[in-house]
């Protein structure tokens, strides 16, 4: 029995044996696979760090790539085309990126994401799936933000309503160099006519069939259907807005394009002084008479030779008649009042004093009229054929206006801070000036003089007829109550002139001017021949706007033409206007800054030139300093 079980228990032990021997087999052979299983997620995984690495590169790349070009054109076309471009150039199908404009929430970033996928092919992987590849991922995302350039465009037209906003016909250009031309509508340029720029930016479409385009540094720099390609960026200047609020508060307007309507100033126009006479019924009139005991006679230097010599006093006299052939002169440091004054006789001579004209001063005298230094008001002042008044320097008050006509002139030397206050006629004009005559208000009628405080007339200033001309003396503000009209030649010395009406010159005459800036309510109009010299403040000026010309918000059409031909240095700034260059007429950049334009729309034609030294651009491919990798 115990051999039996020996038997029995050796034949289980070896049972026994032969079965741990097959389990250590299968735990062997399992062993086997796991580790085999290891090494090849390993290997694999190398391989698809390696190529998360590659897709991430490539899909940063394409990121700023894509981010480059929307910042050129915010078109997300191009966007996608230049990003893929990057893919491609790296031996990927284009298929490879998918490329979205998105907004990150946390910070309202755009972006242009880039999201890049391949395929890995599996090796020894394949012992443990039935799949033979996996697919790696990697996104990159760039900012579209751009900066603010050094400079803004030369020619910037604003109406994106027009089919085009900047037209050039008829063997005509626009030479830009320097810097940049825009339009949120869009540009055509046919056969003949040409553009020289570093950009040309259009809202729309460009027509440039001859290829009368050219870009420098970078060739064939033309952005169709950019979105901006034109701003009003002076609208919120400080020294603009404040220049335009006087306009409104002569014209009676609120501009909508601020909250506050851009009325809250104090109007800078002065009202003339009235004048009346309140002395007695006397009056004088010269003759060739004895030699008496009573005014005037007594003043009589020799009897019957109408030449008479008024010592220093003070006189009241109704009226003054100095008749042909007769003389008077009055000393210094007197104080004269008249009612009126008819001077037709030889000369007339006034020392230094105060002097009143309350009714009209008559000047058809063959020789000069002289009046010293001292505060001088008038009612109003008519000077005729060839006849001449020469004013010292002090306060000049015309309550009336002052007519000039057949070559006459005067000439009233202001000194430092001197006021001129000008009423108006029964017509409504301050100033007229006809055939071949002359007005200044500086010392010497060939520049700006002595600084005035105050030029203020209430009323057109009129400049009409040939050889005639007008001399404006320096001032902080000088105000025009109505239009500034010109058909001969005009001096603007330094200051900003506030006009409510329109600056118009119709027939030719030379405009020159230094630091001088024009507000108009209305708009501006140069042809026939005008030549043009005209120079805005700038940037550390103490006058005018710095850097600003002309200035309207009025949206009736300005036009330069019939010849006409001039140097702008700074700022035509007109937004809603409709701006025409034609008849042969031309624009330059002056000597001391360049042209820049800001118009609703310009228009080129007949043989016509515009012409600009502006340096930099705005909007172009100088904005790529803000794109950058996001996160």
């Amino acid at each position: 029995m115990i051999r039996a079980w020996s038997k029995s228990a050796s034949d289980a032990a070896g049972r026994l044996a032969r079965c741990v021997r097959g389990g250590v087999a299968v735990i062997g052979a399992l062993s086997l696979t796991t580790i085999v299983g290891m090494g090849a997620f390993a290997i694999e995984l190398g391989r698809g760090y390696a190529a998360d690495q590659t897709n991430q590169r490539i899909a940063d790349m394409a990121a700023l790539a894509g981010a480059l070009a929307y910042n050129v054109n915010n078109n997300t076309t191009q966007m996608t085309a230049s990003a893929k471009a990057v893919v491609v150039a790296q031996g990927l199908p284009a298929s490879a990126a998918n490329v979205a404009l998105v907004t990150d929430a946390p910070t309202s970033k755009q972006l242009v994401q880039v999201t890049v996928t391949t395929s890995v092919p599996l090796a020894l992987a394949r012992v443990l799936t039935a799949s033979l590849s996996y697919d790696v991922t990697a996104t990159g995302s760039a900012t579209t933000s751009t900066t603010s350039s050094t400079a803004p465009p030369c020619i910037a037209a604003l109406s994106a309503t027009p089919t085009y906003g900047i037209t050039l016909t008829g063997g005509v250009s626009i030479n830009a160099p320097g810097c940049a031309v825009g339009t949120n509508a869009g540009v055509t340029v046919p056969y003949g006519t040409y553009v020289t720029a570093k950009q040309v930016a259009a809202g729309k479409s460009v027509n440039n069939p001859g290829s009368g385009i050219t870009t420098s540094p970078t060739a064939n720099n033309i952005l169709q259907n950019k979105s901006g390609a034109a701003s009003d960026w002076m609208k919120d200047d400080s020294g603009l807005k404040a220049a335009l609020c006087q306009v409104n508060k002569l014209t009676a307007t609120s501009d909508a394009d601020y909250a506050d309507g851009n009325t809250t100033c104090i109007s800078a126009k002065v009202a003339p002084t009235a004048v009346r006479y309140t002395g007695p019924a006397k009056d004088w009139t010269l003759a060739y008479e004895a030699i008496g005991g009573s005014e005037p006679s007594k003043y009589q230097a020799v009897a019957y030779n109408c030449d008479y010599t008024v010592p220093a006093g003070t006189y009241s006299i109704r009226k003054l008649t100095v008749p042909g052939g007769c003389k008077i002169s009055f000393a210094s440091g007197s104080t004269l009042t008249f009612d009126s004054i008819d001077m037709s006789g030889d000369t007339m001579t006034i020392g230094n004093g105060t002097v009143t004209v309350a009714g009209d001063f008559k000047v058809n005298a063959n020789n000069p009229i002289t009046v010293g230094n001292g505060d001088h008001s008038f009612g109003s002042l008519t000077i005729l054929g060839g006849k001449k008044i020469d004013i010292g320097s002090g306060n000049f008050n015309l309550a009336g206006g002052m007519s000039l006509s057949g070559g006459a002139y005067i000439k009233v030397a202001i000194g430092v801070g001197n006021t001129v206050v000008i009423g108006k006629d029964g017509s409504g004009n301050a100033i007229t000036v006809e055939g071949g005559s002359q007005v200044c208000f500086t010392s010497d009628c060939t520049k700006a003089t002595a600084a005035a405080g105050v030029f203020s007339a209430d009323g057109n200033i009129s400049n009409t007829g040939g050889g005639s001309l007008i001399v404006f003396p320096k001032s902080v503000n000088h105000v025009i109550n109505g239009d500034l009209t010109l058909s001969s030649s005009a001096i603007f010395s330094p200051g900003l002139y506030i006009i409510k009406g329109n600056f118009t010159n119709g027939t030719g005459g030379t405009i020159q001017g230094t630091e001088i800036s024009f507000a108009l309510g209305g708009t501006f109009s140069f042809a026939g021949g005008t030549t043009l010299d005209l120079a805005a403040p700038g940037a550390s000026a103490s006058y005018g706007v710095p850097n600003v010309l002309l200035m309207t918000k009025s949206s009736s059409a300005t036009k330069l033409g019939g010849g006409a031909s001039g140097k702008y240095s700074g700022l035509v700034y007109a937004p809603k206007s409709d701006m025409v260059v034609d008849g042969g007429a031309s624009m330059s950049s002056g000597t001391s800054a360049c042209l820049m334009l800001i118009v609703n729309t310009l228009s080129l034609n007949g043989g016509t030139a515009i012409g600009s030294t502006c340096t930099g651009m705005s909007g172009s491919a100088s904005s790529v300093a803000s794109v950058a990798l996001f996160k």
